[in-house]
């Protein structure tokens, strides 16, 4: 598990010689010169830590040259070089203790994955195409980010990079396989039936959503619309449901359906939202997506007597936890600004900020995993502290240990909430929910 002894010598190999092989080979440095690739990584990364929008005065520096003289730098291979030093980062497998709740305990690990995107300049569509936009000057070109998060011992597993306009289906199938045992959580974006036979197949545990358009077989009736099952069960004045299912026609996987009809004021503002989405389109909303924003809809192939109905709701509720981090990693690491319009600088922004946002995770870690009842703005401003001395520190292995330890006691500082919060936390609602409590 993730202690100073363990993470030091990974952030020393990552930042010097390491750095400079992946550098050389990248072909940003091609001889011996006073700005090395770790210089440059580490300049960067740091810089950006501290500073989201840290100007390019900032980030040159420590490096001793002129914002000109960096500006210049940032050319196709030194993105190359920035792309392989976050792969490199990312297949360090660091984690925390795993936090002991009785809910999860029957899955050695809960996969969480997810896609964000980010903008490049439009110089950039030909390698890196983008979505499209309402705006001509936008969406030309862009990264599609996907994240697997193993939450319960706080892992970043994978971070792939694709273009823009690379489907959310590609980008998980291109993703290794999930081990055996392991519980999988995945977006409503994600929701392919013939990848749920297969992953049930694999002995992989799932919890899916579903989209409005799939068909339902129930034990002993022929399959119909999943929208029109939940009107007669709404009809009936059903309000919650557990039941064996198969979900799909040619592809159909076979699982447990779990339904809860929302309360009424939950219905009306997804109604709202829905008919608002529906005229930005210029069209109608269905009937079957009318009848969906009635319902919470969950497919899982876990068994009863692992997780109730309940609990299949309160464990989906984890995969925010991933929308979270993507929302830390625009807001907090910067994803979500840049005050340059070339192609290359942008990426290797994009770049070496995903490999900061790691960076963080990494000593999060020193204080446990990410289901740990604390404040993570609180973490946040321990790590920022530090960030100096760690950067002074990262190229001497020795001198390394010492702040990382000093880190790592400044964090231990951090106490447990202890009073519960208005609105509950991820590790409350699933400490809440064993206990049997409302």
């Amino acid at each position: 598990m993730l202690n100073v002894a363990t993470l030091a010598p990974v952030l020393h190999l990552l930042f010097t010689s390491r750095a400079n092989e992946l550098a050389r080979a990248a072909g940003f440095v091609r001889r011996v010169r006073c700005l090395t690739g770790a210089d440059f990584l580490r300049a960067l990364v740091f810089g950006y830590l501290k500073r989201r929008t840290a100007p390019l005065e900032d980030l040159a520096q420590p490096l001793g040259i002129s914002r000109q003289a960096l500006d210049q730098r940032f050319t196709e291979p030194a993105a190359r070089f920035c792309r392989e030093a976050l792969r490199e980062a990312v297949g360090h497998a660091l984690q925390a203790q795993p936090q002991a709740l009785a809910v999860l305990r029957s899955f050695p690990a809960v996969y969480l994955d997810d896609c964000t995107q980010l903008a490049l300049p439009a110089a950039a569509a030909a390698a890196l195409p983008g979505c499209g936009s309402g705006r001509p000057e936008a969406g030309k070109a862009g990264l599609k980010v996907f994240a697997r998060w193993e939450i319960r011992q706080g892992r970043l597993d994978r971070l792939d990079l694709h273009p823009a306009r690379t489907s959310d289906h590609t980008a998980l199938a291109q993703a290794a396989p999930l081990p055996a045992g392991c519980l999988h959580l995945a977006d409503l974006g994600f929701a392919d039936f013939g990848r749920l036979r297969d992953e049930a197949a694999q002995g992989i545990s799932w919890i899916s959503r579903l989209p409005a358009q799939a068909r339902l077989g129930l034990p002993g009736q022929p399959s119909q619309p999943l929208w029109q099952q939940l009107y007669a069960w709404r009809q009936q004045g059903r309000t919650a449901v557990d039941t064996p299912a198969q979900v799909g026609d040619k592809q159909a996987a076979t699982g447990r359906l779990v339904a809860f009809a929302c309360p009424q004021e939950v219905a009306d503002r997804r109604l709202r939202k829905a008919e608002e989405a529906a005229r930005r389109r210029g069209r109608p909303l269905s009937a079957r997506q009318r009848e969906l924003c009635r319902w919470t809809v969950f497919f899982s192939n876990v068994a009863v007597e692992r997780l109730s109905a309940a609990d299949v709701w309160q464990v989906y509720r984890l995969r925010w936890q991933v929308e979270l981090l993507f929302k830390r990693f625009k807001s907090e690491g910067g994803l979500d600004a840049t005050s340059s319009g070339k192609r290359y600088r942008v990426e290797c922004e994009w770049y070496v900020k995903l490999l900061g946002q790691v960076v963080r995770n990494w000593l999060q870690l020193l204080h446990g995993g990410p289901l740990r009842d604390v404040n993570g703005r609180q973490l946040g401003r321990v790590i920022a502290d530090g960030l100096d001395g760690l950067r002074r520190a990262v190229g001497t292995l020795a001198l390394l240990v010492e702040v990382l330890a000093q880190v790592e006691k400044e964090l231990q500082r951090v106490r447990a909430r202890t009073r519960r919060q208005q609105r509950p936390t991820a590790a409350q609602r699933l400490e809440k929910q064993a206990d049997g409590l409302p």
